[in-house]
């Protein structure tokens, strides 16, 4: 969490970023200010297992199965059913579940990639492990098995 914490506050206080948003990158403080110094090195790129792609591949299939569930729930209108996530409330709408599913894929992806290395495996799975409960729970109710 520390890391995640480092890389956004450093993308955030970087001069590089703040100068295209307008801000002036060479900006000298007003005496007394109090000031953020912040210096982390980035990997220049994630490096991932081949196990640690194939868990990351299958929760997103997992996910989009999910996800295609729920909305085939959401255009019926939800005849005798009810969203279980308090995240999205009992009838979602349609719009709502694509964005949720793909702010969870994100999310899930993104904590993944900085994470450690010997964690990314039992967050992915642990993810999967999620989705997969979660689309058998669907089954066992009614609810159609898609693929999208």
């Amino acid at each position: 969490m520390r890391r995640t914490t480092a890389v956004l506050l450093a993308l955030v206080a970087s001069p590089v970023v703040a100068a295209p948003q307008g801000l002036a990158a060479h900006h000298r403080p007003v005496a007394g200010s109090p000031m953020l110094h912040l210096s982390a090195t980035l990997p220049a790129r994630v490096s991932w297992r081949a196990s640690d792609v194939a868990l990351a591949g299958v929760f997103v299939v997992a996910l989009a199965i999910d996800a295609a569930q729920t909305r085939g729930l959401a255009e019926r209108e939800w005849e005798g059913y009810r969203e279980a996530n308090p995240i999205l409330g009992p009838r979602p709408s349609v719009g709502q579940l694509n964005t949720y599913t793909v702010v969870a894929g994100a999310t899930v992806l993104g904590v993944a990639a900085v994470v450690p290395r010997r964690v990314r495996p039992w967050l992915l799975g642990a993810a999967l492990a999620i989705e997969a409960f979660t689309i058998a729970g669907n089954v066992q109710q009614g609810v159609a098995l898609k693929f999208p």
